[in-house]
């Protein structure tokens, strides 16, 4: 059986490399998982990066393992080219023997930057890249900007309706995971009030794998009615309250969240985009017919249309994905 990460043409090495490193979070460093795989396609280890002060994933790998040369290592990210703060891991890729290397996005910190690479192809080790890995897995990682990375999500039906009260689920169960995995690698999650007040959602991550869950956020508008009662139903919620708060970027910075997912409907979303506050988007389509519901906002279509270009798309059975960065 599929995982559905497979659909994103992620290699099942390097799922199992990210899955082993969304369970840490070894900030402010990027999350960094690694395998070890035989000539026989067998897994022999795993490893992460798991928190600021322990070894890099690779290290940490390589570490009392008995390495062969006919091995391939997958890590998510480029080897580590500089040796300041820990040692350099593509040095120690190169200490092992190892041949061949797949990786996930080349490190865009200035001190490897490809460095790493050059390294290990300069040595004779066949390196090959697998991209999109650490984009998805660090979402925002290095970014410019200097606000909170935001990834706008929506799923709607071949007829473009993106709710209707007798269908739950207009996704189908594989994008409804890869959205969990979505959930997974940002630190909030973030719904309008309405939504909470008709679906009262958790919010959390539900994979069978245990992740730590985003910090569920609500953009609750200016009526501050009924707000205190939602305030202790959901004590673990934070709640935006427009009147009462600066932006919404540094609301996020005070509470220390440098990432989010935000799934509101069509009022939530194009507050985000009228804001500029989107960085990436993630529609799903699904092949069947509503007839009836609520339509996606066509001021949605225009800022994907006009601000944004299409990245990439997947087949995921009978839903087709679409990712979106700004132009």
């Amino acid at each position: 059986m599929l995982n559905s990460l497979e659909y994103l043409n992620f290699s099942k090495y390097m799922i199992e490399a990210i899955k082993t490193a969304l369970r840490f979070n070894p900030s402010p460093n990027p999350r960094v998982g690694a395998v070890l795989v035989d000539e026989m396609n067998n897994i022999k280890k795993v490893a992460a990066h798991q928190n600021k002060l322990s070894d890099h994933a690779e290290f940490s790998l390589f570490k009392n393992s008995d390495v062969s040369p006919e091995d391939t290592l997958y890590v998510t990210l480029e080897p580590c080219f500089h040796d300041d703060t820990s040692p350099s891991c593509a040095s120690t890729v190169l200490e092992t023997g190892i041949k061949s290397v797949v990786i996930g996005d080349l490190d865009k910190d200035e001190r490897t930057n490809g460095k790493g690479l050059e390294l290990l192809r300069e040595n004779n080790i066949n390196v090959q890249i697998e991209k999109g890995i650490n984009e998805f897995l660090n979402p925002g990682y290095k970014s410019k900007n200097n606000k909170p990375y935001l990834i706008g999500k929506i799923a709607t039906s071949g007829d473009n309706y993106i709710y209707n009260e007798n269908q739950k689920f207009i996704s189908n169960k594989e994008s409804r995971e890869i959205s969990h995995y979505l959930r997974a690698t940002v630190d909030s999650i973030i719904i309008g009030k309405n939504t909470l007040m008709i679906d009262q959602p958790r919010l959390n991550v539900r994979l069978k794998e245990q992740y730590t869950n985003p910090i569920p956020i609500v953009m609750w508008g200016n009526n501050t009615e009924d707000l205190q009662t939602f305030k202790n139903k959901y004590n673990n919620f934070l709640f935006y309250v427009e009147n009462e708060e600066d932006s919404f970027s540094d609301f996020l910075l005070r509470n220390k969240i440098k990432t989010g997912l935000v799934e509101g409907g069509n009022k939530v979303l194009s507050y985000f985009f009228e804001h500029n506050y989107i960085d990436k988007f993630y529609m799903f389509r699904s092949s069947k017919k509503l007839k009836i519901g609520t339509k996606l906002d066509t001021d949605i279509t225009n800022f994907l249309h006009n601000g944004f270009q299409t990245s990439a798309e997947f087949q995921i059975n009978d839903n087709l994905l679409s990712t979106y960065t700004i132009k």
